[in-house]
């Protein structure tokens, strides 16, 4: 798994909303192994035990979700959660559905006092949700967790109560961010490194003869890049052989295997290549060439695809939005969590040995 594939994975934990389960719950029902009493209780929270069944719906649901999207696999995986520190993603996945089912609870506690209430569209919606997610089930799940009808039309109910105070509240909040703030930048960098890689790791730095020659040899791809090779057709017409002057098929003739497309925010361009080229990739127009520039690394010639890459701007303003009303859901939720419990704590109030008859 690649650095990006788990950086993808990461994001995917800080931003799951259980809120959203509801959705997708009545495709869930036989993937989760389980070996429990019917009596057993994970946790209470303000009061209200929280047992293993309910517990379970959660579980199986984002289980579900996690396995479709990265397979099987994905349990025993290490993610960074911090600059310097990594988690296994079950661990990590256990304690947010327990994060969530309490943000559910604070949720729906705060429904009378804001006056929201389920329409009677929202009501039969939730209650044929329950239908299907109840047939779904198999004898020995419905056995094993206590899984009666009752109390998953009572987890439905509240996750879709919870989810309209917190659509009221985001959209009280107006979060937004502006394309300037999630840019994506997608240019690639035609690289002439100075320096060498021997087999065992050590980084030697050219002469100044050797850089010399690599300067040279970026004139000649850059002056290449500016004037195309004029190719003439068999019926008479000529025109830019644009195949054999790219920056891809240039980079293949001079051997530059460091050669790539990258699509990088502007903080991220300023950190590896310095605030001087980034000024100067950001003064590029689409579909243009930068001059030939020097960094610590070698000399360096930039395409660049699109200064506003829409697709990964896009989703980068979405993971920034989800991010903002996380942070603003947290304060929130940080201060219901005085008022309701506030002794709670995941590893002080969490019984594992029942929690873990759930297994992922």
């Amino acid at each position: 798994m690649n650095k990006n594939e788990k950086k993808r994975i990461s994001n995917r934990v800080a931003y799951v909303m259980i809120l959203v389960f509801i959705l997708s719950l009545t495709g869930c029902g036989r993937r989760t192994e389980v070996v429990a009493s019917p009596e057993d209780t994970v946790f209470t929270f303000a009061g209200e035990n929280i047992s293993l069944g309910e517990v379970y719906l959660y579980a199986s649901t984002v289980k579900e979700d996690y396995e479709s999207t990265y397979g099987k696999g994905i349990w025993g995986v290490d993610i960074s959660v911090t600059r310097d520190e990594s988690a296994n993603m079950e661990d990590l996945t256990r304690r947010d559905i327990i994060e969530n089912i309490v943000h559910v609870k604070l949720l729906e506690s705060r429904a009378a006092t804001m006056k929201i209430a389920l329409s009677q569209d929202e009501a039969s919606e939730v209650s044929s949700q329950t239908d299907a997610f109840y047939e779904n089930l198999t004898d020995e799940q419905i056995k094993d967790m206590a899984l009666d009808y009752e109390m998953i039309h009572q987890v439905m109910q509240e996750n879709a109560l919870a989810r309209k105070v917190y659509n009221q509240i985001i959209d009280e909040a107006d979060i937004e961010v502006s394309d300037e703030d999630a840019r994506e930048t997608t240019f690639y960098d035609l690289f002439f490194e100075c320096y060498s890689v021997a087999s065992n790791g050590d980084v030697t730095g050219f002469s100044e003869d050797e850089k010399d020659a690599q300067y040279e040899r970026a004139l000649q791809a850059y002056n290449t890049l500016i004037n195309p090779i004029e190719s003439t057709y068999n019926d008479g017409t000529s025109d830019s052989n644009t195949q054999s002057t790219n920056v891809e098929g240039l980079a293949e003739y001079y051997g530059l295997h460091n050669s790539a497309y990258y699509t990088m925010t502007p903080s991220e361009i300023e950190g590896i290549y310095g605030k001087e080229i980034c000024e100067s990739i950001y003064g590029l127009e689409d579909g243009s060439y930068s001059l030939v520039m020097e960094s610590d690394y070698g000399y360096h010639i930039f395409f660049m695809k699109a200064l506003t890459d829409r697709d990964a701007t896009n989703e980068r303003k979405n993971e920034l939005i989800v991010s903002k009303r996380r942070k603003y859901m947290d304060t929130h939720y940080e201060e219901w969590l005085k008022n309701a419990d506030p002794d709670f704590s995941y590893e002080k109030s969490v019984d594992f040995a029942v929690y873990d008859s759930i297994q992922f």
